[in-house]
């Protein structure tokens, strides 16, 4: 099971998105199955639907390459069950595949959520002014699809063990040395620099 999970997944097909973009597939995969494997019947147990409701949204979740059968057990009825798994552990969406799709509301879902991420950076101080949304939106972009390029791709030696932390220190472990690759990447340190002098532009509470 542990060597079919990926750390970090970055959804860039705009088949995928809109697949999770359905609340009850959504809920299933970010509430439950990035955190371990979970049968049916205790998803929908968990969720409050018919399990049959459930297993219609989980073949979608498997058609899409989502979601992953890692086992099955036998009960001591005689009844077969599946446990399934997200494919990933954390999962991004693709800022810019979702900003170019051919779906206008993918395009519109994608804008919205940058465009909100830098509004809300208001509530400690960094006002960004309308007029230079799209400046912010430019170097934002950039900064993201390395930052989920280089997290995408970190190297695990040893699946097993890391499987045996607490999802907390798991957590820990992954966030200390995505922070080591990002800094010693000449690509992202620059875009990052000129995002933070961007933003120091702005400062109005931040750090006073």
């Amino acid at each position: 099971m542990t060597k079919q999970v990926k750390d970090l997944q970055v959804i860039t097909d705009p088949a995928q998105i809109k697949v999770l973009m359905e609340p009850t597939r959504s809920a299933i995969v970010f509430k439950y199955l990035i955190h371990g494997p979970m049968t049916v019947k205790q998803l929908a147990d968990a969720l409050g639907k018919n399990p049959g409701t459930i297993l219609h949204h989980i073949e979608k979740l498997r058609k899409a390459r989502l979601v992953i059968q890692v086992r099955t057990r036998k009960t001591p009825t005689g009844i077969i069950e599946r446990y399934y798994r997200a494919v990933a552990r954390e999962f991004r969406i693709g800022i810019s595949e979702m900003m170019q799709a051919d779906d206008k509301d993918l395009r519109e879902f994608a804008e919205n959520r940058l465009t909100a991420a830098i509004r809300g950076l208001s509530v400690f101080g960094l006002k960004i002014p309308e007029s230079e949304i799209e400046t912010a939106m430019s170097l934002l972009r950039p900064m993201i699809e390395r930052e989920n390029e280089l997290s995408s791709n970190l190297p695990m030696r040893d699946v097993s063990a890391f499987e045996r932390f607490p999802e907390s220190v798991r957590n820990d472990i992954v966030r200390i040395v995505r922070r080591l690759i990002l800094n010693e990447d000449e690509q992202y340190q620059k875009l990052q620099k000129a995002w933070h002098v961007f933003l120091r532009k702005h400062e109005g509470g931040i750090n006073k």
